[in-house]
């Protein structure tokens, strides 16, 4: 409350100076949060493409198993994907961006070279080669936009949390700060005024004094 501002000199310096500081954090938390903006943007039309990719990709994916499926039936394509099922290795690590942490996947190709799969070569055909070779695609694409995803989360995440705390130095602590300084100077100021005041009565009663002495 700016009543309890005590109205001295030391207390006007000491809220010029956290009013200065206080516009400095705001001034940084600004620019803060409009380059995490561009990064956001940025990162989000990544995600848009990538998106855009792994829809064209999984519809490709698709295509494929069904030709496959109508040339070689599904017990051939069920044997073919147990022989080649596999683990992938993913490794989570932490990025930054603008100071933000946000996780990476470092995943190996997922792509495999046909002696890879684990299938035998000699009782497949291109067509189940090509049904693999596009939904390793598929995951490659699904395992960076999942991480992208989650790179654009934190970094909304983190554009509100500055938004608020921006919020608070301009919407609640400046205008504290402001009132408390205007109310101490003008309790300086009354104060001033009335010392002038009593200095010129003092005067005065002195000079009348001294007038009738004499």
């Amino acid at each position: 409350m700016v009543e309890h501002a005590s109205p001295t000199r030391m207390n006007l310096l000491a809220r010029r100076t956290q009013i200065e500081l206080a516009q400095q954090g705001r001034d940084l938390l600004t620019e803060k949060r409009n380059a995490l903006i561009k990064e956001l943007q940025k990162l989000a039309e990544q995600v848009m493409v990538r998106s855009d990719a792994l829809e064209e990709a999984a519809a490709n994916a698709r295509q494929a198993l069904a030709a496959a499926e109508a040339h070689d039936g599904p017990e051939m394509l069920r044997s073919a994907a147990l022989a080649t099922r596999k683990g992938i290795q993913v490794e989570a690590q932490v990025a930054n961006i603008m100071g933000v942490q946000v996780p990476e996947l470092a995943a190996p190709p997922i792509g495999r070279r046909l002696d890879e799969r684990g299938y035998a070569l000699t009782t497949t055909n291109p067509r189940i080669d090509a049904v693999a070779e596009r939904y390793e695609n598929v995951v490659g694409l699904m395992l960076a936009l999942s991480a992208q995803e989650v790179q654009l989360q934190r970094l909304a995440q983190e554009i509100r949390s500055t938004t608020r705390r921006m919020n608070a130095l301009e919407h609640v602590l400046l205008p504290r700060l402001r009132a408390e300084k205007e109310y101490i100077q003008m309790m300086l100021e009354e104060r001033e005024r009335e010392s002038i005041f009593r200095f010129k009565r003092l005067q005065q009663s002195r000079l009348e004094r001294s007038m009738e002495a004499n």
